[in-house]
């Protein structure tokens, strides 16, 4: 079975880096201390480079491998703290903002729900519209790492699908101030990063990620949302864990 790389930790996304490159993890913990990576790591924009890769290959003399084309990635979202939640899989924008306002449709008050839906379908197109796709063929969305899609303040904001919170939060896409439900969500459902096994678009920006989070020192460097899922639907099967965060 192909090794599917993921970062949950440190220690993680250095054996991932030494799976993919066919080295040691002594060797990734070797090359992360050496002076050209330090000097690199000082000047943030260098990392996301391709002389950043470069660089390392040439420490490492080694490249990564081709035949991994798959990583494990981080989707931040809420549920009702039941694995059942997502018994459907991950779905695209369009499905999951719908499919979630189906399942917190008694949180909303009986006179907004059909407006609701109504609204909410609206911000999906134009939002799509914006980002030159359509509602169908967007998402699911992910981050590269467990750090960046637990605990950064755009995580924090992913954990209500962006149509849902246009409801009662004004945006480019909508006016907000028709139903607030915050407060109820927060008290009624529990946040969640969704651990999934998707497939790599480009193996050398996911290996970007992974250095760039450990020479990040917790800072922004490593916030990469790297999976855009095209609306395909994540299946139950390729769910790999659901983790509780506060």
């Amino acid at each position: 079975m192909t090794f599917i790389p993921s970062c949950d930790n440190r220690e993680d996304a250095i054996r991932s880096l030494s799976e993919i490159y066919s080295v040691s993890t002594e060797e990734i913990a070797r090359v992360l201390k050496t002076p050209e990576l330090q000097e690199i790591s000082e000047v943030p924009p260098e990392i996301n480079t391709t002389s950043f890769l470069f660089v390392v290959c040439h420490l490492l003399n080694a490249s990564p491998g081709l035949e991994i084309t798959h990583a494990c990635y981080y989707h931040s979202t809420s549920y009702n703290g039941c694995p059942s939640w997502f018994d459907d899989g991950l779905l695209g924008s369009s499905q999951g903002a719908e499919r979630f306002l189906e399942k917190i449709a008694e949180l909303i008050p009986s006179d907004k729900k059909d407006v609701a839906e109504t609204v909410v379908k609206s911000i999906l197109k134009l939002r799509s519209e914006c980002e030159g796709t359509t509602a169908e063929a967007s998402g699911p969305y992910a981050w590269d790492t467990l750090a960046a899609a637990s605990s950064n303040p755009s995580a924090v904001r992913y954990r209500v699908p962006e149509a849902i919170r246009d409801l009662w939060s004004p945006s480019f896409y909508g006016t907000g101030g028709l139903v607030d439900l915050s407060a109820v969500i927060q008290e009624r459902l529990k946040p969640v990063v969704v651990k999934f096994k998707g497939e790599i678009s480009h193996i050398d920006n996911y290996c970007i990620s992974l250095w760039a989070y450990l020479l990040s020192d917790d800072d922004e460097r490593h916030l990469i949302h790297s999976f855009r899922g095209n609306g395909q639907t994540i299946s139950k099967e390729d769910i790999v864990a659901l983790i509780d965060v506060s």
